[in-house]
């Protein structure tokens, strides 16, 4: 019986190709979105860990009071309270992130490291592709330098050569054999190419590291024992947290609010990406909303000119869920057919989608069509046929009743059938509205940050990294290789200023350090004010168009063996001397941090102020910065900001052969402009309000095309209607008003359901938006006269149609 039914409707449906062919791409662009998003929402938050039951994998986290709470990281003595004060967690695994250098035979680049325990796999519930993981063997001081490959790194730099595994390779400044290959797996914190044992740095492996409470520098990861709930190792932590607190209140500042929080590793990583993952998922809902809703108005349409055939059948004894099963078959294989194009388009955008949600999630290696993204996509389409197949006044009793009462001449639908019509072009002007006021939200915050002034003067800048490993001996030699290659970019031809530093404008990558001041002491309960370690040379704060604004810059006399002398930015003097003149205050570093890192806690005098820089981002508050000399630093390393005459990106290669010349074993990173830099600090943004643009204009589209079509079939079954009217005296003008009339209140309607909606949805947004209200007047204003511009003009195509409707031939044919 199904067999048949499906060969009748793929008869029926090649007589109507036109029909099909609406159907099949209103449902493919809806799906197809859906089902796109879907496969980045899975990728990122719902799909399984590939880590061996990786739903018992938890991440503690220790913060303090600031913008979000800010990571601390953990010491080794606090890592140690969990181990042995905890039975609810089996393992704790440690993991402390590092930059280094890796040598190859021509060429230096900088690598993301993971300084790990010889548990880490083990707790992690990761194996090796190539070779072996860690043990405890290879803990301790007396253990032989190795490493793991990341599987994308392992691809990337080795072009996936098995015979790396055994390799030694020079990182860091050691010899480093590579003992295997690590599955592919969500990196974490922070992407990293490769994980080594903690033999690799000596610092870590130290007493001060090893005894330090407040020297914090590793993150935990811990595995739920057999039978421990998340609830009972939440409780444990909260014990164990304060049982330290009052053992050691030395080491927790009561103003800086410390806390530890437990939260299972999946949340963690999915939990940067939750609210763009949200409303991407809505915004294509919204669409696939949008063409169902377009597709039932053609369904019905096409059911309406379809009644005499019903009738017959129903005469010759179908009964209704005969007729219904006809029907579902039809849009079965219409949703079917749509549901594949769909497919087909959400395998063209994944890969798109994937790089987008990169920026978010270090799951979106792990975005593909797999079985469960074709199950939901079947899915769809299986709701989406029956939802058709059901909708009010198709191959009713009472519909087709009627018509057979009408002598089968009936035309224009039963007023149910109609209201429903109508109540699908009504939501699908409000969801359009919906949509088009968040992606105008989006827009909005776009165009605010790009007036956002940055504090730079910082046209025609072209900035590189030369980052270098300091093993803390023979500063001064580093810092002349420095200031060498600094003299010879500032001898190339168009270049005004050569600045070098330890920070390039607009990117905070700076030591963040306790800061104290002469002479004002913090108040009790106060946290401790703190700001990022910076060096700077004479000519970076000119080279970066940074404004100097109390005091002087720094001078060639600003050396080694000269007095100590800072620079702070204006939100840090503000915040440490409010009110008063800070050029002659003195400043120095504090807490017990400095010993375990090599910096100085001596006094240093302020000798100026200098504006502040976006360098957390466009949309973030200035970070509190100071700024050393760069002869002065206690571990040089950083690199140059070069102000030319001219675009500045041609001078990048001429810029880089300098300094591999000078320095070949030194990686040479992010030969950016500062305006590509400030463009990179706002791509997630640009793409969020791109992707849902897209969905607004897709949806605006078919809400115009889904208008049109209902009030031209209104039109078309009306047709006797108006020629009568004509005829009793109405003109072309009078039927266009009427027309555009019904198509209005329509589109009126639809406005003010969709302006309502807006309000209440759009502030779910507040946290992708900047400097624009979640209600803004203005969005909400030109989405409106956008929609009802739209509107009215589908409507006018009909009306126009109906104008030139001529009332005798009409009368003649009736």
């Amino acid at each position: 019986m199904l067999v048949a039914d499906l060969r009748y409707a793929v008869r029926t449906l090649l007589r109507a190709r036109g029909f099909v062919l609406a159907v099949v791409v209103t449902l493919g662009l809806g799906i197809g979105a859906t089902t796109a998003i879907f496969s980045v929402v899975r990728g990122v938050m719902l799909k399984p860990l590939p880590h061996r039951e990786g739903d018992r994998l938890m991440y503690l986290r220790q913060s303090i009071r600031g913008p979000g709470g800010e990571d601390v990281f953990f010491s080794v003595p606090e890592i140690a309270d969990f181990r042995t004060g905890s039975k609810a967690l089996a393992g704790i695994a440690e993991y402390s992130p590092l930059t280094l250098t890796l040598v190859g035979e021509d060429d230096a680049v900088r690598i993301d490291v993971g300084l790990v325990t010889g548990n880490y796999f083990s707790v992690m519930g990761l194996s090796p592709v190539l070779g072996r993981s860690f043990t405890d063997r290879d803990d301790g001081p007396a253990a032989t330098p190795v490493m793991m490959l990341t599987h994308d790194y392992w691809q990337k730099r080795f072009g996936g050569d098995p015979s790396v595994v055994g390799r030694t390779l020079r990182v860091g400044g050691k010899a480093v054999s590579v003992v295997g290959v690590l599955q592919p797996a969500p990196y974490f914190p922070a992407r990293i190419d490769a994980l080594m044992n903690m033999v690799n740095s000596e610092h870590h492996l130290s007493a001060m590291m090893v005894t330090g409470r407040t020297h914090r520098m590793t993150a935990m990861i811990a595995r739920l024992a057999p039978g421990a709930t998340v609830a009972q190792a939440r409780a444990e932590v909260a014990a164990i947290t304060a049982r330290a607190h009052a053992d050691h209140p030395e080491a927790y500042d009561a103003g800086s609010g410390f806390q530890v929080t437990l939260t299972p590793f999946q949340e963690v990583l999915g939990q940067n990406a939750r609210l763009t993952m949200l409303l991407l998922m809505g915004a294509a809902a919204f669409v696939l909303v949008i063409a169902c809703a377009n597709v039932a108005n053609l369904t019905l349409m096409r059911g309406v000119r379809r009644e005499q055939e019903l009738v017959v059948r129903t005469a010759m004894g179908a009964g209704t869920w005969r007729l219904r099963r006809l029907l579902m078959a039809e849009n079965l294989l219409l949703a079917l057919a749509g549901s594949t194009l769909g497919l087909l388009l959400a395998f063209g955008g994944v890969r798109m989608l994937a790089t987008f949600a990169a920026r978010y999630s270090p799951r979106a290696g792990e975005i593909r069509i797999d079985g469960a993204v074709l199950a939901f996509s079947l899915l769809l389409a299986v709701v989406v046929a029956i939802l058709l197949s059901f909708a009010p006044g198709m191959a009713s009793e009472r519909t087709l009743g009627a018509t057979l009462a009408a002598g089968g001449r009936r035309t224009t639908g039963s007023v149910r059938r109609q209201r429903f019509q109508q109540a699908l072009v009504v939501a699908q002007i409000a969801v359009s509205v919906v949509l088009l006021t968040g992606a105008g939200l989006l827009t909005r915050t776009m165009q605010r940050l790009s007036v956002v002034d940055s504090g730079l003067h910082a046209e025609r800048v072209l900035t590189m990294e030369v980052p270098k490993d300091f093993d803390g001996s023979n500063p001064a030699a580093t810092i002349g290789q420095y200031e060498q290659m600094q003299r010879q970019l500032a001898a190339l031809p168009g270049v005004s200023e050569v600045g070098l530093g330890s920070t390039m404008p607009l990117r905070a990558s700076g030591i963040t350090l306790d800061i104290k001041a002469d002479g004002h002491p913090i108040a009790p309960g106060q946290a401790q004010p703190h700001s990022e370690y910076r060096t700077a040379n004479p000519d970076y704060f000119r080279a970066a168009g940074i404004p100097l604004l109390q005091g002087r810059a720094f001078t060639s006399t600003d050396r080694a063996e000269s007095p100590r002398v800072v620079i702070l930015n204006k939100t840090l003097a503000d915040q440490l001397f409010p009110g008063q003149d800070p050029i002659g205050q003195r400043v120095a570093w504090t807490g017990e941090v400095l010993k375990f890192i090599g910096v100085s806690g001596d006094w240093r005098t302020v000798v100026g102020v200098v504006g502040d820089t976006k360098d957390g981002g466009l949309d973030a508050t200035p970070i509190p910065a100071t700024f050393i000399p760069f002869a002065q630093g206690d571990f040089p390393s950083g690199g140059f900001v070069i102000r030319t005459r001219s675009d500045p990106a041609s001078f990048a290669a001429a810029a880089t052969r300098i300094v591999r010349q000078a320095a070949p074993q030194q990686p040479i990173e992010k030969v950016l402009t500062v305006e590509q830099i400030r463009d990179e600090s706002v791509a997630p943004r640009r793409l969020n309000a791109m992707l849902v643009s897209s969905f607004g204009v897709l949806a605006l589209i078919v809400a115009a095309v889904g208008i049109a079509a209902v009030l031209a079939f209104s039109v078309t079954a009306r047709t006797n209607e108006i020629g009568v009217r004509m005829s009793l005296g109405a003109n072309a003008s009078m039927v266009q008003r009427m027309v555009l009339s019904e198509g209005g209140r329509l589109v009126l309607v639809g406005l003010a359901f969709g302006v309502a909606g807006a309000l209440s949805l759009t502030r779910l947004m507040q946290g992708l938006l900047f400097d624009v209200p979640p209600h803004d007047p203005v969005t909400l204003g030109v989405v409106a006269f956008v929609m009802a511009v739209v509107g009215i003009g589908a409507c006018w195509l009909p009306a126009f149609r109906a104008a030139r409707i001529d009332p005798a031939v009409t009368l003649h044919a009736s």
